[in-house]
């Protein structure tokens, strides 16, 4: 007896391209250097010649995406993804030379740059380009072969990725698959050279189990919650643009956006009175923001606010599908919208005695993606860097680190595992394989049995 449920048409979709990728890894190996080269170019022709179709796939998507927060997030950061990579290609998959010193010289090592092999990519809907091309843009550098399942959340730009990726890459090189939750699940189940997931902490686990089970190596790019802590000393003026500006792009739905605000007390209505000064220059208008992603994400923005004390951030009024900007004025540490990330436009801020108390703050919430330091690099930063952990850390800005793809990005604990961007996400995708080879006359070969004097000496100077 069946269940009558309808079996996702991205399972086979995933099936066939797995045994197709695999014959040909398996037939052929990886990517020789102008294989990458020409399908990051064919890449970087698809992405210039489809940029206003994916912005009209994401504000579908979405129900309202900001026209140019497409074509900087995600069009413009891919592009600059490839253009890193390019020239820069055969110095990455050189190999590396191996200084030998006693007792193996004159022998000589090296490390053979080799690609992982196939690979799985799982990426989500809040960037739905760029959080799966860039990915892409990696494995292809290092030679990978890819599958990848970008976010059933945004159908129109995953299916425009599907139908960019089969038209400039060979079906042998990488593959596009579409579907909901079962696809991405199967993927994750799939044995893979590597899997980069990102994601919520929650669904992480879940792919970290799966992967698991495959026995694929695995790297995770999850959330959390980022702070913003302005330091004594501040220009607040400064800080407070730079804080609106990361936490109000794609309407907060950024991994890296600063999830709350921590403040000297003694300039909490000060800053308060910043922060709205600095969204009304830079948001006068509705116009530029982005909605959320999903009726469940506005109801829960909604869950995450109620019963606390708010703020409009901006003077206009805003009106659906947009969800209003808010500022959460001291909301309790044990709050539900002081646990969970946000993800949404609302920024709670709250004002701390010493930087004790800020540290005491940020240490009990999971080790976040990126911590935001505003004010003089002296010992209250030192404190702050030495006693907690974060993937990055900004100075005098938000989320822009993110974008620099000489920076690897990656987290650490609760917010990730691995790293990936530019030579990072070469190296992610690499294998370094060490080759020995050894010098016809060397001490090792005098180590072997039958053991005797000889031994007896190179073992006094080796143990001493």
């Amino acid at each position: 007896m069946t269940s009558g449920r309808a079996i996702d048409p991205g399972i086979d979709a995933l099936q066939s391209g797995y045994a197709r990728l695999r014959r040909a890894q398996d037939t052929q190996g990886g990517l020789s250097l102008a294989d990458r080269r020409a399908g990051l170019k064919a890449l970087r022709r698809h992405l210039i010649a489809r940029a206003e179709d994916y912005v009209r796939a994401a504000d579908g998507d979405f129900g309202r995406r900001s026209r140019h927060e497409t074509l900087l997030t995600e069009v413009a950061v891919a592009i600059s993804a490839i253009d890193h990579a390019l020239p820069r290609l055969a110095r990455w998959s050189r190999p590396t030379p191996v200084r030998l010193g006693f007792p193996y010289w004159p022998a000589r090592a090296y490390l053979l740059k080799q690609p992982r092999g196939l690979v799985g990519i799982i990426s989500p809907g809040n960037y739905p380009l760029q959080l799966a091309i860039v990915p892409l843009i990696n494995a292809l550098s290092a030679g990978c072969r890819a599958l990848v399942k970008p976010s059933e959340a945004t159908p129109r730009v995953s299916a425009l990725l599907a139908e960019g990726v089969a038209a400039a890459l060979d079906p042998d090189v990488a593959a596009v698959v579409t579907g909901g939750r079962e696809v991405a699940a199967a993927l994750a189940k799939t044995p893979l050279d590597l899997l980069l997931f990102t994601g919520s902490p929650q669904t992480g686990a879940l792919a970290r189990e799966a992967a698991a089970s495959a026995g694929s190596p695995l790297v995770l790019e999850l959330g959390g919650k980022s702070p913003a802590i302005i330091g004594d000393g501040a220009d607040l003026d400064r800080a407070a643009a730079a804080i609106v500006a990361g936490k109000l792009i794609n309407a907060g739905q950024t991994c890296v956006a600063p999830d709350y605000l921590l403040t000297p007390r003694s300039r909490l209505d000060e800053t308060i009175r910043a922060l709205r000064e600095q969204a009304a220059k830079l948001y006068p208008t509705p116009r530029d923001l982005t909605a959320l992603a999903s009726p469940q994400a506005v109801e829960r923005i909604a869950r995450l606010a109620a019963g606390q004390s708010t703020i409009d951030l901006l003077p206009c009024p805003v009106e659906p599908p947009l969800v209003p900007p808010r500022l959460v004025i001291e909301p309790a540490l044990g709050s539900a919208i002081m646990r969970e990330e946000i993800f949404g436009p609302l920024l709670p801020v709250v004002g701390y005695e010493t930087i004790d108390d800020a540290i005491a703050i940020v240490n009990g919430r999971p080790d976040p993606l990126a911590l935001y330091w505003f004010g003089p690099t002296g010992a209250a930063f030192e404190a702050l860097t030495a006693r907690t952990r974060s993937g990055s850390i900004a100075i005098d800005d938000t989320v822009i680190q993110a974008g620099v793809h000489e920076i690897a990005f990656g987290g650490i604990g609760a917010s990730g595992v691995g790293r990936y961007h530019g030579k990072a996400g070469f190296d992610t995708f690499t294998h370094e394989r060490p080759v020995f080879r050894q010098a016809r006359f060397n001490l090792p070969s005098m180590l072997r049995p039958p053991f005797g004097k000889l031994a007896d000496r190179i073992l006094g100077g080796l143990i001493r």
